[in-house]
């Protein structure tokens, strides 16, 4: 059967506002999708395994899921996440998702029941049943800090698994990356995707692109453009920006250092849901100066239609 495949290029995994009494604060998810949808070449909503949005309950998901889509408006594809330990939770979360108008599913290649890592007849299966009945064609997606840490065959065998369209591998390792450049994405299976720090080298080696949250999204739909226009050197200037952000801040995890980068550049989406702690005001102000000398004004802010020459849909 034939599926849609998602487009190459930034997929940005939005962040989640939350109000002080813990509940979605809609309003800021829309600003921040408006800003997302004109430099992002699709929109990951609610799918991060290390993202806040894991404290809603399943009604508060699905409205917010609803009018996130609602917000985004076809203008770019959506991928809802999915993720569950059990294939009918991932399926409930999928009927849910194409009903709310979601274009792809993402969904976490999880650990064994037992707690040890997942093995490939194990992730085979898993995804074999819930390709078989998703409305939607599924991206797969590697987080060893929340999933099976899984190696480059078993990745490339479940990438030939019908309704497998995408991966989002976050290992960061060269030799990976290449491997899976080759058996994955230009052997035609489906579309493999990294992250912010291996994005050049991805697209250099034949992959599609990266996954990553704003404002790291503004930075990477740079690095895309350039890249398809074979302006390498362009490229690696705006590569280099993520030499050291966000990984300086890294202590304080990937959702509470872009949340502050986001609030440096004038986006202020609050921070962490309660009663969790935002950046120490110290290290904020030390990356509002790092973000400084970047001089990502020219990105930031961004209007709902800005972006649009360089975004560059792939197909």
């Amino acid at each position: 059967m034939s599926h849609t495949l998602p487009p190459t290029g930034i997929i940005g995994a939005a962040l989640t506002p939350f109000t002080e009494d813990n509940d979605v604060d809609q309003a800021r998810l829309d600003s921040l999708l408006d800003i997302m949808v004109g430099h992002c070449d699709a929109i990951s909503l609610l799918g991060a395994e290390v993202s806040e949005y894991q404290i809603l309950d399943e009604t508060t998901r699905l409205a917010t899921l609803r009018a996130s889509i609602d917000t985004v408006g076809k203008r770019v594809p959506v991928l809802a996440g999915a993720s569950h330990s059990d294939v009918a939770g991932v399926l409930r979360l999928a009927e849910s998702a194409a009903d709310a108008g979601a274009d792809f599913i993402q969904v976490l290649m999880p650990r064994h029941p037992g707690g040890n890592p997942a093995g490939i007849g194990d992730l085979t299966a898993y995804f074999e049943r819930i390709a078989a009945s998703s409305p939607l064609p599924i991206i797969a997606y590697h987080n060893p800090s929340q999933g099976t840490d899984t190696d480059a065959p078993t990745m490339a065998e479940l990438a030939r698994i019908d309704g497998v369209v995408g991966f989002k591998e976050s290992s960061r390792d060269l030799t990976k990356i290449g491997r899976l450049c080759a058996e994955i994405d230009s052997a035609g299976h489906a579309r493999y995707y990294t992250t912010m720090q291996a994005l050049q080298t991805t697209l250099l080696l034949g992959g599609s692109g990266a996954m990553m949250p704003p404002p790291g999204t503004a930075i990477g739909a740079q690095v895309v453009a350039a890249h398809r226009e074979d302006d390498h050197t362009r490229a690696a200037q705006w590569q280099r920006h993520f030499r050291q952000f966000p990984g300086l801040w890294g202590k304080h995890g990937l959702t509470t250092t872009m949340k502050a980068a986001m609030a440096a550049l004038g986006h202020d989406l609050g921070g962490p849901a309660a009663p969790f702690r935002p950046m120490p005001s110290a290290d904020s102000e030390h990356l509002a100066q790092h973000l400084d000398s970047l001089d990502l004004d020219t990105l930031f802010p961004v209007s709902a239609s800005a972006g649009t020459t360089s975004k560059g849909h792939g197909s």
